[in-house]
């Protein structure tokens, strides 16, 4: 019996790593590939990391559930709602898309819920969970330097690919510059956590090392803003030294690397992505206003897009069809004002609850949730299933001391 459920242990494990490894891996964990839908590796992955997870510790009885992933599961379910509420507006085949990318919403929520439990049962450390978390953050790192060598301009790829044309940017096996910014400033953040917690080890300094120089070169905007906010939270709470220092490489990288100032002073430029971005709030607020009760359905946004005559022929298969440039107006448009105010509750709350407490981590929540919700007003980062996965973890196990 011990042997038994040592290797039930151990097969919850390995699905970790698993499941974070061909996250890792992005897109060459492809299966399948449609204009409006992709399966991947790690979607199979965390459902069964779920299941089995949920299994485990029922059977040991042993299952909790973290008092941060209450509203979000709340939320979950107003997102079904949505579904339900407009299935008679989409064909069967855009309804069950849809629903299948709400189960894989459901499905990563119930990974970091399996998580926490493997942390709060001793069955997985928390300092393990997080050093594996920054070494995925080393891969992509590494992926990153090699994608800049062997394909760092995307616009020779196939256009019906849909993806959006990055040059010398390092966009690693995500193939986009702004959400691998996004998930290397968790990564940095996990280690900077570490230096004012307890001392860093050799490793963890060179992979920081190495993870920064990954971020600078991704020239992803909105990540470096992330990056500014997690700065700005640490540097008020633990040391005022570390803005200073951050604001003087920042000037220097400036003025001494041109293609930074080509970024910064392309805001203004309307042919600039920064413009677009514009363009696709204003179109996200259009479809909102117009549902503003339950949304149009959980990730019915490409359909909708195309009624709305947003999106046509040539432009159905884009990548950035399926959400829009801000995660929170994502969430309006789609489940609407219930869903929206379900999870601002689910945001606002550990983060008010963390600032109050000051239990363990709670300066790491602070900063993932500040800096990823004002990275989120610029790209739909809070649904990217990489960045969910990570964010919902770290969420969640910032409230293990609680139980």
């Amino acid at each position: 019996m011990l042997l038994l459920r040592a290797g039930k242990k151990s097969m919850l494990n390995v699905l970790y790593y698993a499941l974070l490894f061909t996250l890792s891996l992005g897109q060459f964990s492809s299966l399948s590939r449609s204009a409006d839908s992709n399966l991947y590796l790690f979607d199979g992955l965390s459902l069964v990391f779920g299941i089995f997870g949920v299994a485990y510790f029922l059977l040991k009885k042993k299952f909790v559930l973290p008092k941060y992933s209450i509203i979000f599961l709340f939320f979950v379910i107003s997102a079904l709602l949505s579904l339900l509420v407009n299935f008679q507006n989409f064909s069967l085949r855009e309804i069950l898309i849809s629903w299948f990318y709400w189960v894989r919403l459901a499905a990563y929520i119930l990974d970091a819920i399996i998580v926490f439990n493997m942390i709060n049962s001793e069955v997985l450390s928390r300092e393990k969970v997080y050093s594996s978390l920054i070494l995925s953050g080393l891969f992509i790192s590494i992926a990153g330097f090699i994608q800049l060598v062997v394909l760092p301009d995307f616009t020779t790829l196939d256009p019906t690919l849909g993806w959006d044309p990055h040059k010398n940017r390092l966009a690693s096996t995500f193939f986009d510059p702004n959400f691998t910014g996004a998930y290397l400033v968790m990564c940095l953040t996990l280690v900077l956590h570490r230096f004012f917690y307890k001392k860093l080890k050799a490793w963890e300094v060179i992979v920081a090392l190495i993870i920064t120089v990954a971020l600078f070169l991704t020239f992803s905007r909105s990540a470096w803003l992330m990056f500014a906010v997690v700065i700005f939270v640490y540097s008020l709470f633990k040391n005022k030294y570390l803005l200073f220092a951050a604001i003087i490489l920042a000037f220097l990288a400036y003025f001494a690397v041109p293609r930074v100032q080509t970024r910064i002073s392309g805001i203004t430029d309307p042919a600039d992505s920064a413009s677009l971005r514009l363009t696709s709030w204003k179109d996200t607020w259009s479809i909102a206003r117009d549902s503003l009760a339950f949304g149009t359905g959980y990730n019915t946004f490409r359909y909708v897009q195309v009624k709305y005559g947003f999106l046509d022929p040539d432009t159905f298969n884009v990548h950035s069809g399926a959400g829009s440039d801000s995660s929170l107006l994502f969430v309006l448009a789609t489940t609407g004002l219930l869903g929206l105010a379900f999870y601002l509750l689910a945001l606002l709350y550990p983060l008010l609850n963390s600032l109050l407490s000051r239990k363990q981590d709670w300066l790491l929540c602070v900063s993932f949730i500040g800096g990823l919700l004002l990275e989120s007003l610029f790209i739909n980062s809070l649904f990217y299933p990489q960045i969910l996965f990570v964010f919902m973890v770290i969420l969640f196990s910032c409230s293990v001391s609680d139980i």
